[in-house]
C-alpha cells in the first residue's frame, strides 16, 4: 500500500480549512505551549498527516520511486491546496507525528523554509532559522559514513544544494539593503556574524565533497582505502559530493572568482568516470550555464560557445521531459539566459553553430545581434544584465556603511571595458573579410586613424582574437589556439587576410533535409494510404 492509496483526491479538491499558525495565537499566561501545539496540530488537514507519515516511513525504508514521487508531486499539489498563501505546519506541529524522529524533522524543515521562500517573504529571523537547520543537516552528514540509514531520490538532494545557494545569495541582496533595516534588524545582523557568511557557506559544500572522497573517486576508485570506497559508493553521498562540486561552481561565480570556479569543475570535466554520477536535468543546465558563463569572463568564447551549444541542444532533446516538472520554469529561464550569452559570445568570436540553435539564436536575439556587430555598447550591456547571475558580494557588508559595494555593477563595468577595448574589431574583421590583401596605408584610411594608432589596433585584433581553448589535457590552462573566423598577416606594409573559417558540411544540411522531406511525405501520403 502506498500514500496514494489512503486518501481520496476529493481531500485535496475540497473546502477543508487552510491551516494558519495565527488563527491560534493564546495567551501564555493562562494556556502552557504544549496545549497550544495540541490546539494548532487539530487543524492540520488528515491528508498532511498522512503525508508525512508516509513520507517518514518511505525515509526509514529508503524507498527512493516513493520518496520521489511524494516529493515531486504530492508536497507541491499538497502545498498548492492548503498553503499557498501560508507556511506549512512547523516542525513542532509535525513532531508528535513522526515520533519526534530527528533525522525526518530536518529533512521536512528544510521544505519548510523552502517553502517559505517560494510562496511567501521570509522574515529575518526565518532566514536565521533555516540557516541552522542547512548547517544541522550539513553537520549530520559531515558525521556519518556508510552506515547512512537514509537516500533521498537525486531531484531532492539536487533541490537541496540549489536551495542552499539560492538562500545564501538572497541573504546576501536582503543584508546590502541597510536603508530598509530598523535597529532592531542591524542589532541581530551583528549578533550573528556567521550566519550565511561565505566562509562558513563555502566551508559546507567543500567539505561534503571531502566527506564523499569526490575527487579521489573521479581521479580513480581503486586508489580509496576499502573504508573511503565505501562511502563514496554510497547513493547519498556520490550525489551529494558531485551536486556540492556544482555547487562550488556558482558560488565563486557569484562572488566572480571565475578562474577557481573552473578549477573546481576541472577534475570532473576531464575524469573518465563522470558517467557514474547521477544525471539531473536542472543540474546539468545550471552547471553548463555556470561554466559557459565563466569561460566568457575569461576570454575564452570559443570554448564558451562549444558548451552553449551543447547544452542548448540537450534541452531541446529533453524538453519533453522537462515540461510538466517543477524545474520546467527554472530550465525555461535559463535557456533565454544561455541564447542571450550565446548571442555575445558569436559577435565577440563570430563561427559557425548547430542549424537550429542558429535559427532559434535569429528568432530570439536577431535584431539585437545586428546592433552588437555595429558597436552598440548599450545593447552589449542590457543583453549582459539579462544573462549573468545575480552576483554577491564576499566580504560581509559594513552594518555602518550607507554605501554597500554592488557587485553586479562592478561585473557589468568589467565586461564593459572589455567591450570597449575591441570596440574596432568588428570593423576591422569587416574590411578584412573583404580582401585577401590591402596595404596598411589604406586600411588606415579606411578607418580614419593615423599609422600609429592603426598599429595598436591590428595589435588589439591579435590579441583579442588568441585565446585559451580546451584542446584535451588541463582544462584550466588550456592552449593557445586562434579563434574567429578571420586572420591575417603584417608584412612590408602590406596586409595579408588568412581566411580561417571552417568549411561548411554540406552532406549534413542536405541529409537533414532530406529527412524533413520523407517525414512530410509521409504524413501527407496518410489519410490517402
Amino acid at each position: 500500500m502506498n500514500f496514494e492509496d489512503t486518501y481520496d483526491d476529493d481531500l485535496l479538491d475540497g473546502d477543508l480549512p487552510q491551516m494558519r499558525i495565527e488563527d491560534y495565537e493564546v495567551d501564555e499566561d493562562d494556556v502552557d505551549q504544549s496545549r497550544y501545539i495540541a490546539s494548532a496540530q487539530s487543524s492540520i488537514p488528515e491528508v498532511v498527516k498522512q503525508f508525512v507519515t508516509y513520507l517518514n516511513r518511505y525515509i526509514k525504508e529508503k524507498n527512493v520511486y516513493e520518496i520521489f514521487s511524494m516529493y515531486e508531486n504530492n508536497f507541491n499539489k499538497i502545498a498548492e491546496r492548503f498553503y499557498k498563501n501560508s507556511p506549512w505546519p512547523s516542525a513542532e506541529m509535525i513532531g508528535p507525528i513522526v515520533n519526534q524522529d530527528p533525522a525526518f524533522i530536518l529533512l521536512y524543515k528544510e521544505l519548510y523554509y523552502r517553502h517559505i521562500y517560494t510562496r511567501l517573504q521570509p522574515t529575518l529571523e526565518q532566514r536565521l532559522e533555516s540557516w541552522k537547520n542547512y548547517s544541522d543537516i550539513f553537520n549530520w552528514l559531515q558525521k556519518s559514513g556508510s552506515d547512512l540509514a537514509i537516500d533521498l531520490p537525486s531531484q531532492w538532494l539536487w533541490d537541496m544544494i540549489d536551495e542552499f545557494i539560492f538562500q545564501f545569495q538572497s541573504f546576501c541582496q536582503f543584508r546590502s539593503k541597510l536603508r530598509s533595516k530598523n535597529a532592531d534588524e542591524i542589532n541581530t545582523l551583528k549578533n550573528h556574524p556567521q550566519a550565511w557568511n561565505i566562509v562558513s557557506v563555502l566551508g559546507f559544500l567543500q567539505s561534503l565533497v571531502k566527506r564523499a572522497h569526490t575527487l579521489k573517486y573521479l581521479e580513480n576508485p581503486q586508489n580509496l582505502k576499502q573504508e573511503d570506497l565505501a562511502v563514496a559508493s554510497h547513493p547519498m553521498f556520490k550525489k551529494l559530493g558531485y551536486f556540492c562540486m556544482v555547487g562550488l561552481v556558482r558560488v565563486h561565480c557569484l562572488i566572480g572568482d571565475y578562474r577557481t570556479a573552473l578549477k573546481t569543475i576541472a577534475p570532473y570535466e576531464t575524469s573518465s568516470h563522470k558517467s557514474e554520477f547521477p544525471q539531473v536535468i536542472a543540474c546539468h543546465v545550471t552547471l553548463n550555464y555556470y561554466l559557459a558563463f565563466v569561460y566568457m569572463m575569461l576570454r575564452r568564447y570559443t570554448d564558451a560557445i562549444r558548451t552553449l551549444t551543447a547544452v542548448l541542444l540537450y534541452i531541446s532533446r529533453t524538453k519533453q521531459y522537462t515540461s510538466k516538472s517543477q524545474q520546467s520554469e527554472q530550465i525555461g529561464k535559463k535557456t533565454e539566459q544561455m541564447y542571450a550569452l550565446l548571442s555575445i559570445c558569436l559577435v565577440l568570436c563570430p563561427q559557425r553553430v548547430d542549424e537550429n540553435i542558429h535559427s532559434t539564436l535569429k528568432e530570439k536575439n536577431g535584431d539585437k545581434t545586428i546592433k552588437m556587430q555595429r558597436g552598440d555598447e548599450s545593447t552589449f550591456e542590457e543583453l549582459f544584465s539579462f544573462a549573468c547571475p545575480k552576483f554577491i558580494t564576499p566580504a560581509a557588508v559594513d552594518l555602518g556603511s550607507e554605501n554597500p559595494t554592488d557587485a553586479l555593477k562592478n561585473q557589468i563595468k568589467l565586461f564593459m571595458m572589455e567591450i570597449k577595448e575591441q570596440d574596432l574589431v568588428p570593423t576591422i574583421r569587416s574590411y578584412l573579410k573583404l580582401y585577401t590583401s590591402i596595404p596598411s596605408a589604406k586600411l588606415s584610411n579606411f578607418l580614419n586613424l593615423d599609422p600609429s594608432a592603426f598599429n595598436s589596433q591590428l595589435m588589439c585584433f591579435k590579441h583579442k582574437t588568441l585565446e585559451l581553448g580546451y584542446m584535451g589535457g588541463d582544462l584550466v590552462d588550456g592552449e593557445w589556439i586562434k579563434a574567429g573566423d578571420v586572420d591575417f598577416k603584417l608584412e612590408n606594409e602590406m596586409v595579408t587576410v588568412v581566411d580561417t573559417r571552417v568549411p561548411r558540411r554540406y552532406s549534413d544540411f542536405f541529409i537533414r533535409h532530406i529527412q524533413k522531406f520523407n517525414e512530410l511525405s509521409g504524413q501527407l501520403d496518410g489519410p490517402h494510404a
